[in-house]
């Protein structure tokens, strides 16, 4: 090997005289390499004939690194056939550039190369540890094209390119969700029932912002549309989901539209994704009643005689159908719940033809006769005050719950495309009978709007607007038409279009109504952002004698899974990608409900709202020696105190577990008040 000496301009000798150029130098402290024409001595450490420039990574040696953290010691060098082998030690002349133009893309690359290789075999430059919580997106520039590692595991964000184009999106701290989810766009802090300006705005915009620094795109070295195999699926679950981890990823910084992004390396310092599914739907305690919302992904029989396609949504061929209906009916069986509301179901009436007749028909074969019956809600051919081409549908057991009166549709026009549906029910598994009422809802989308209705920038996309009217309608439905017609107690539930802090769920709230889960419990995926779209709100008087949880087949697994896009692959025996959304499964205890979560070793208190880096728990532990004897009050955000302690600091924290175990998770006001101290604080449960 040639003998070396580093000087500190930047330059090194090499045997013989010539000169090279570190590529520290090169690529300085800046935003951009310094461009221009050089010659380096470096250490090939990834080649990758298949990105779109090919060419191969080079780096280094640590002996004739700058040493300089803040300065990458790696470039691309473009060559469209790379002859050369990882290890080997190269001597390049070239032109080095950064700009947006092609083929540099925003990335540090040297072009028209002059390779000669000088060694094989050499030892690679160790790997540039980066700390999980210490990364930012804004400040990666010091790693560009170098050797990687991360500190700890990774999480899949996002899956939604890796069928087309072989890309997980990751982040270094946890999952990335929807700000609106956490962050209330003008109520701070959170919980608030403000409904109407922006004045949070910049805090939905800072956490947006903090998502974007902890990602980065896990590419898989190549250009190549639709690469075959797919990579990174668990060779158990044969998927990759979104939560899914990846422990000790190495790989190169790599740079390409837009993102940051690691280039896999070969061998045992591949990438491996560690992917579980649930192995059933949520085990609740001992139950009254089961329900559940379940968005049907435009679920279309055609004309319900085997014709009739393609249909205006949903499937476009009879075999299309085939698959979504069994794995619709496969989801709904596996939950086996009382009653059922349904989202995205044609709108063609209740006939013998009908989407709603055919989904039932499909149940009973599965799981017997009679098992199932829909809510009639009195037109054969198109459901009345609808607007839309899809309806909200209810089913239920007979054996288990019985109609009390009429359906209920909100008939006020111009409100709702598709109105929301209620039915009042009586059960029958006890002598004493119990009534409840259940709404299902689907309340416009983001997608579209004008005017009033078009995207503000404030987190809660188009159409907001239009969503407020709607939950303000969907208040008066409730207490003008439900709770009269014989329904102290009403679940409302399905697909709001809107995130946990955003205004339709604010309106709720301010009428007194609790949406029974916690930010964290989360049922759809949009653009690598995780969020609830799909909520149970409830009457604050089953606060405690109800419990929610989400069954996540949906949201969390690649869409390519999905019937329309898997075709004769589709996986028809499992539930996973049956529609895009989480059902929502909900238990009932009329004499009060245990949860879940009290076998758990803590009380999972956590302060509200989470930060983006992460969720911090709950203690007490900042209360000071001169506060002495506690008084510490639950309340609901909107409602009544639920549970009054009294101890000092430490008996309470030692105790919250057992004393909080009965409380629903969601949101809640603590009131502290103890010798010239008073403080609320926000906490949420899960």
């Amino acid at each position: 090997m040639l003998n070396k000496l580093v000087l500190s301009t930047g330059f090194m000798l090499s045997a013989g005289g010539a000169s090279a150029t570190t590529i520290g130098a090169i690529q300085g402290s800046g935003a951009a390499a310094k461009p221009g024409t050089y010659t380096i001595e470096a250490v090939v450490t990834g080649v990758y004939a298949g990105l779109n420039p090919a060419g191969f990574y080079v780096q280094d040696e640590t002996a004739t690194a700058d040493g300089n953290p803040a300065t990458s010691d790696a470039l691309f060098v473009v060559a469209p056939s790379p002859t050369v082998s990882i290890g080997d030690k190269v001597r390049i002349s070239g032109v080095v550039r950064e700009d947006a133009g092609a083929p540099s893309f925003n990335q540090a690359i040297l072009t028209e190369p002059n390779i000669t290789v000088l060694s094989s075999g050499n030892a690679l430059p160790a790997f540039v540890t980066i700390e999980n919580a210490a990364f930012s997106s804004a400040n990666a520039e010091r790693y560009e094209g170098m050797r990687v590692q991360f500190s700890a595991p990774m999480t899949v964000t996002d899956n939604y390119s890796l069928k087309q184009r072989g890309e997980l999106t990751l982040s270094a701290q946890g999952l990335t969700y929807q700000p609106t989810q956490f962050i209330d766009p003008n109520d701070e802090p959170a919980t608030g029932t403000h409904s109407s300006g922006n004045s949070n705005g910049a805090a939905v915009t800072a956490y947006q912002k903090a998502n974007d620094d902890k990602s980065l795109v896990l590419d898989d070295g190549s250009s190549a549309s639709n690469p075959s195999p797919t990579p990174y699926l668990d060779p158990t679950t044969g998927t990759v989901r979104v939560g899914s981890t990846l422990t000790g990823l190495r790989g190169i910084m790599g740079y390409g539209f837009g993102k940051w992004r690691v280039q896999p390396l070969p061998g045992e310092a591949a990438p491996v994704v560690r992917t579980s599914r649930p192995k059933g739907p949520p085990v609740f305690s001992k139950l009254d009643l089961k329900l559940a919302s379940f968005n049907v992904l435009n679920y279309f029989n055609g004309d319900g005689q085997g014709g009739g396609f393609p249909t205006p949504r949903g499937a476009k061929t009879p075999e299309d159908f085939a698959r979504q209906r069994a794995k619709i009916i496969l989801a709904i069986s596996q939950m086996n719940a009382d009653v059922v509301g349904l989202t995205e179901i044609e709108n063609d009436g209740n006939g013998s033809t009908s989407a709603i007749q055919d989904l039932v028909d499909g149940l009973n074969k599965v799981m017997g006769a009679g098992t199932y019956i829909f809510v009639n809600d009195g037109d054969a051919t198109h459901q009345p005050n609808n607007t839309d081409l899809i309806h909200c549908a209810i089913l239920y057991k007979p054996a288990v719950v019985a109609p009390l009166g009429p359906p209920l549709l909100f008939t006020a026009p111009d409100v709702f495309e598709r109105p929301p549906l209620a039915q009042v029910f009586v059960t029958k598994r006890k002598e004493r009978a119990d009534t409840l009422g259940f709404v299902i809802n689907h309340f416009k989308s983001k997608g579209s709007g004008k005017g009033a209705d078009a995207d503000q920038n404030d987190g809660q996309g188009g159409s907001n607007a239009r969503r407020k009217l709607q939950a303000a309608a969907l208040v008066q439905f409730i207490n003008k038409t439900v709770i009269p017609a014989g329904a102290a107690r009403v679940v409302s539930a399905g697909d709001y279009n809107a995130n946990y802090e955003e205004d339709p769920i604010d309106i709720m709230r301010a009428a007194g109504l609790v949406p029974a889960t916690p930010p964290t419990s989360a049922s759809y995926v949009y653009r690598g952002l995780t969020g609830s779209l799909d909520h149970a709100v409830i009457t604050n008087n089953l606060v405690g004698f109800i419990d929610v949880q989400k069954w996540h087949i949906n949201s969390g697994e690649p869409s390519v899974l999905e019937y329309s896009n898997a075709g004769a692959a589709t996986d028809v025996n499992t539930p996973f990608r049956s529609s895009d959304h989480d059902p929502v499964l909900i238990g009932v205890n009329f004499a009060g409900m245990t949860y879940a979560n009290t076998s758990r070793p803590t009380s999972r208190l956590f302060i509200y709202p989470s930060p983006a880096a992460g969720q911090v728990p709950f203690t007490l532990a900042d209360v000071p020696a001169s506060a002495g004897r506690l008084s510490l009050d639950f309340w609901l955000p909107q409602g009544p105190r639920l549970l009054s302690l009294q101890g000092s600091p430490e008996a309470l924290q030692s105790q919250l577990r057992d004393y909080t175990a009965h409380l629903a998770p969601g949101i809640y006001l603590l009131k502290l008040r103890g010798t010239s101290y008073q403080q609320t604080r926000r906490v949420m449960k899960e």
